[in-house]
């Protein structure tokens, strides 16, 4: 009789453990989960790709000689598409950075903020360097979102300055403003 006592006992332990494993499990999971909504935590799965135009203000002007300028504009994302974020099908974004750079080289560090068609914002801190690919002017931009929806992911993006050198690189002015398309990318690039 002895043995047969023995089997209910240990079948019991062992469902004592597994209940006392799934509880364990369910607590760790709700502790993440609460701790990542508090510290405003958005993990970004996938990726958020957006394309517009964007137009960009230089102060002074660039020109062929590298100087201290200061950068703003102002972008519209009409299409963006997100497995991130679902709701997202397009943003507007204004930006700001400051570095040494002329119409063909320089580096630039700044910060973009996105407001997405959702009503969500987006934080991106940024460096930006300027290269000439064949005859086009290209500004090729990496960072991190900082703040706001998709936080802690990386972001990357490209801008065509102008296709071909403009006059105004050549004068003291110089470039004070240019438009064209932009590419931004955001998540797992």
């Amino acid at each position: 009789m002895s043995t047969l006592r023995l089997v209910p006992l240990v079948a019991s332990a062992s469902r004592g453990l597994r209940f006392a494993g799934i509880a364990i499990g369910g607590l760790i999971l709700l502790v993440t989960t609460l701790v990542s909504a508090a510290t405003g935590a958005r993990a970004a799965i996938g990726t958020t790709d957006c394309t517009g135009s964007q137009t960009v203000t230089y102060t002074p002007g660039l020109t062929d000689q590298p100087r201290e300028v200061t950068v703003n504009g102002k972008a519209d994302l009409t299409r963006c598409v997100s497995s991130s974020d679902p709701t997202i099908s397009q943003a507007t974004s204004t930006f700001s950075a400051t570095g040494t750079f002329s119409c063909t080289s320089g580096r630039r560090a700044g910060t973009r903020r996105i407001t997405w068609n959702n009503g969500n914002t987006s934080t991106l801190s940024s460096t930006s360097t300027v290269s000439v690919n064949g005859a086009k002017s290209l500004v090729l931009i990496k960072g991190m979102v900082v703040d706001g929806e998709f936080k802690g992911a990386p972001w990357t993006g490209t801008f065509i300055m102008f296709s071909t050198k403009p006059q105004d690189c050549l004068t003291a002015q110089g470039l004070t403003t240019a438009s064209a398309p932009v590419v931004l990318g955001i998540g797992s690039l």
